[in-house]
């Protein structure tokens, strides 16, 4: 029997291989699948850890796995929406959003979290603006994660503040923490941005934050965010200005 040779990619005028399919899609495709997947891990951990007595000695381990469960479905998310992002493809939609609904939305999503770990979150409820204009999805995931964050490496409590400051909403995620490494407030993009070989991280969510701020525009006028410490407790303080 003669074997068959095996069939080759056919090239196409730029040198490149014509593929079945291209491995985006697989990709894509697949990270989509898993942040389905991860979502439901999180709704049975937050699920198990509201039964869990206080003095149970797997709920610190409960508390991380949800942690650690609730940031992979961030970078999923985030990875998945600046995929559509840098292809032109995703669907920016800034419309009036009701201030105190945006608040409420924010902080129920990361309550489960902060109550297991016995984190206060806190508001600042007066404000003179009721509404504003952004892209509702991508403004409560970037502010979803950095109050997840706040909730990890705070001591006591998180204040969310959402105020109008120069023509600019700001919001403002403070927390009594130890405030953030010297390498996060470095001002290049590199350092912001990049891996960072000491620690590990890769900035993905720093990135996401900036591209999306960015992405808001009134005029000349652009979306920012940076990084502080000190605040109102001296801790860390993450600060998204949309125009």
């Amino acid at each position: 029997m003669v074997e068959r040779p095996p069939q080759r990619a056919m090239p196409i005028a730029d040198g490149s291989l014509l593929s079945a399919m291209d491995m985006s899609t697989f990709l894509v495709a697949s990270a989509h699948d898993m942040k389905n997947s991860v979502c439901v891990m999180t709704a049975y951990l937050e699920s198990a850890l509201a039964d869990l007595p206080a003095e149970a000695s797997s709920r610190a381990m409960t508390c991380q796995a949800l942690y650690e469960a609730q940031r992979i479905n961030h970078h999923l998310i985030q990875l998945l929406a600046l995929y559509k992002i840098n292809h032109n493809m995703y669907p920016f939609d800034p419309v009036e959003v009701e201030l105190d609904s945006f608040e409420r939305e924010v902080v129920a999503r990361v309550l489960p979290f902060a109550t297991a770990k016995g984190i206060v979150l806190e508001v600042i409820p007066e404000r003179t603006e009721r509404s504003w204009y952004f892209d509702y999805e991508l403004i409560v995931s970037l502010i979803t994660q950095s109050l997840h964050n706040a909730v990890k490496y705070t001591r006591s409590r998180v204040l969310l503040s959402i105020h109008v400051v120069d023509a600019r909403l700001e919001i403002r995620v403070h927390d009594d923490g130890e405030g953030f490494p010297a390498f996060m407030l470095e001002s290049s993009e590199e350092a912001a941005y990049g891996v960072n070989s000491m620690t590990g991280s890769t900035g993905l969510g720093l990135y996401f934050a900036a591209k999306v701020a960015q992405m808001h525009g009134n005029r000349a006028l652009r979306g920012s965010t940076r990084l502080e410490n000190g605040g109102v407790w001296g801790g860390a303080t993450f600060i998204l200005s949309l125009p």
